[in-house]
């Protein structure tokens, strides 16, 4: 059992509260806020473990509100290609250094926020390949570090949706690829008893934050949320360069 008056599991505690919220609000970016505090606390596989085990225990009180905005198609076709990207990542991260790609990765997602903030959108229709493209993105970066976002968030606010269904979609599909990646984590052995029981500690923390942020979410503007899911995307490039 957790040491619950340590100063590590209180401060997981209280970035658990503040992720959740972010998840609540945004649809995404907990990832961003759990990963490197949790890996710093505990290690980069406890870590990245811990964090998508709280990623689904947040996203499923939301889920329900969500379901009548989601357009399944799309989100299957990212699941499918999440599936099968999320173990290389995962194979990255227990075997090769990820300084070059941090870089890279950083760079892309900076250039992706760039061409948003201009005011761009793509005003067509997705074709599938691009759809599948995202999302086997999206698992490899989720099997590597835990932060599936950046792909599928600008996937969907280079889109015309509403923040609504922007983060109705995203809500959902988190949901799967997290418990997908997570079932890759069992399945070579990196999530453990004493991490179980951890992240079900501090699961309380992170579903409180989610359903305030959830009750906040009505009360912003359309380009509120734009504007802030755009500065979670900064955050995560930068972030993964600094910590």
């Amino acid at each position: 059992m957790p040491e619950f008056l340590t100063v590590s599991f209180l401060t997981a505690a209280v970035v658990a509260v503040v992720a959740g919220m972010v998840r609540g609000f945004a649809g995404f970016g907990a990832a961003m806020v759990m990963t490197p505090v949790f890996s710093a606390l505990y290690g980069p596989g406890i870590g990245v473990a811990l964090c998508l085990l709280l990623e689904i225990a947040v996203a499923l009180p939301l889920l329900p509100r969500a379901i009548q905005y989601v357009d399944w198609r799309r989100i299957g076709l990212l699941m499918i290609a999440a599936v099968i990207g999320a173990p290389a990542g995962n194979l990255v991260l227990t075997q090769v250094s990820p300084e070059p790609m941090r870089w890279a990765i950083s760079a892309i997602v900076l250039t992706a926020v760039a061409l948003l903030a201009s005011g761009w959108r793509f005003h067509g229709q997705w074709r599938a390949p691009v759809t599948l493209g995202i999302g086997a993105t999206s698992g490899f970066l989720n099997g590597l570090s835990g932060m599936a976002g950046p792909p599928i968030a600008f996937y969907y606010l280079a889109g015309n949706e509403t923040a609504t269904r922007v983060r109705a979609n995203l809500t959902a599909y988190f949901v799967f690829v997290d418990f997908a990646a997570l079932l890759v984590f069992l399945g070579r052995g990196l999530v453990h008893w004493d991490t179980a029981v951890l992240g079900l500690s501090l699961t309380p923390a992170v579903v409180a934050g989610g359903l305030l942020g959830e009750k906040l979410f009505p009360l912003a503007s359309e380009a509120f949320y734009r504007r802030l899911a755009l500065g979670l995307l900064v955050a995560v490039a930068i972030g993964s360069l600094i910590l």
